[in-house]
C-alpha cells in the first residue's frame, strides 16, 4: 500500500510537473500571443499616428499655401492700389499743368489783345496827328498861297476885291 501510495504520489508529482510544463507552455503561448497583439496594436498606433501627423502636416501645408496665396493677392492688390494712386497723381499733375498752360495762354492772348489794341490806338492817334498835321500844313500852304496871290494881285493893282472876285468865280 505504501508502494501504491508512493507510486501515486510519484504519478501526481509527474502529473503536476507535466501540468506545470503545460501551464508554462500555455503561459508562454498566451504571453507570445499578447506580445504579438501588443506589437500589432503598436504598429496600428504608429500607422494611425503617422496618418494623423501626415494629415496634420497636409493641413499645415494647405494653410501655408493659402496664406502664401493670400499674401500674394494682398501684395498684388497693394501694388495695384499704388499704381492707381500714382496714375491718379500723374493725371492730376497733368491736369494742373494743362490748366496752368491754358491760363498762361489766355493771359498771353489777353496781353496780345491789349498790346494790339494799344498799337491800334497809337496808330490811330499817329494817323490823326498826321492828318491834323497834313491839314494844318495844307491850311498853312493855302494861306501862304492866298497871301502870295494877294500880294501879286496887290502888286498888279487889285485891291481887296478878293472877296468879290471869289463870288464872281463861284457864281455861274
Amino acid at each position: 500500500m505504501k508502494r501504491v501510495i508512493e507510486e501515486q504520489l510519484q504519478l501526481e508529482k509527474e502529473r503536476e510537473a507535466e501540468l506545470q510544463t503545460i501551464f508554462r507552455e500555455e503561459a508562454k503561448k498566451v504571453w507570445e500571443k499578447r506580445e504579438e497583439e501588443w506589437e500589432r496594436e503598436k504598429v496600428a498606433r504608429d500607422r494611425l499616428m503617422n496618418e494623423v501627423l501626415a494629415g496634420r502636416q497636409r493641413q499645415i501645408q494647405e494653410k501655408m499655401e493659402l496664406n502664401r496665396r493670400a499674401q500674394e493677392e494682398s501684395v498684388k492688390y497693394r501694388e495695384q492700389l499704388i499704381r492707381e494712386l500714382e496714375e491718379a497723381k500723374e493725371l492730376t499733375r497733368r491736369e494742373k499743368e494743362q490748366e496752368k498752360e491754358l491760363q498762361t495762354a489766355r493771359r498771353q492772348e489777353l496781353e496780345a489783345q491789349v498790346t494790339e489794341r494799344r498799337l491800334q490806338e497809337q496808330e490811330e492817334q499817329e494817323r490823326q496827328r498826321e492828318e491834323e498835321e497834313e491839314e494844318r500844313s495844307l491850311r498853312q500852304r493855302c494861306e501862304e498861297l492866298v497871301q502870295q496871290e494877294a500880294k501879286r494881285m496887290a502888286e498888279r493893282g487889285y485891291r481887296s476885291r478878293v472877296g468879290s472876285s471869289a463870288q464872281i468865280h463861284t457864281s455861274p
